[in-house]
């Protein structure tokens, strides 16, 4: 099922399926938009299943509780929360509305494109590895955005081909490229989360 999170200066849209035979899926997201921000997240707790869950979602709360505080310090405490837990791969994307900037923050496998509103596109590498109470080495960027910024990030349910990547350029809205590509879940046996978003 399609989810629409309602936020007034940023169209969300997004897609979770769980994998066969688990009662839950080992993703979980959030966003939160502020007159100030917005921040999405999305974080796929390691393997499937309650326990996965479980460190997704621990994460997650983080990231609801604490949104107002920097990229890295979300990061910080999020790794914290992950002491005997079973870990997470994370990304967190902070849009500050006056200085038309996104931080990007991430470690481990979550995909994620952004499309500038002249067409422009463009992947962020993720940092190697995964979070789970110990020290790691996350990675941050910094990128320009205006009215009309695409993003879309998804976890390693699906696999996005050159012809998804030019297909989403031209995409009508969030809503019809979570629609799209959810298609591609339906063929996968795994965990899948996609959140796509656009810049009012």
């Amino acid at each position: 099922m399609i989810e629409n999170p309602t936020h007034a200066k940023v169209d969300v849209a997004a897609f979770q399926k769980r994998k066969k035979g688990n009662y839950q899926c080992g993703d979980a997201y959030v966003t939160v938009e502020t007159d100030d921000y917005f921040v999405c997240a999305l974080a796929d707790g390691l393997g499937s299943g309650e326990m996965a869950y479980r460190s997704s979602k621990k994460t997650m709360d983080i990231v609801q509780q604490y949104h107002g505080d920097s990229v890295p310090r979300l990061l910080e405490k999020c790794n914290r929360a992950l002491l005997r837990e079973r870990g997470v791969v994370i990304t967190i994307l902070k849009v500050y509305f006056a200085a038309n900037e996104m931080v990007y923050g991430n470690i481990g496998n979550i995909a994620t494109y952004f499309i500038t509103s002249s067409g422009e596109a463009s992947r962020p590498i993720p940092a190697p590895g995964y979070m789970a109470g110990r020290k790691f080495q996350y990675r941050l960027d910094y990128f320009p955005v205006q009215k009309g910024f695409q993003f879309l990030l998804h976890s390693d349910g699906i696999t996005m081909t050159s012809s998804d990547q030019q297909w989403l350029k031209y995409s009508p809205s969030p809503e019809r490229s979570v629609e799209q590509l959810s298609k591609k879940a339906q063929n996968e046996d795994d965990d899948t989360t996609i959140i796509a978003g656009y810049i009012m």
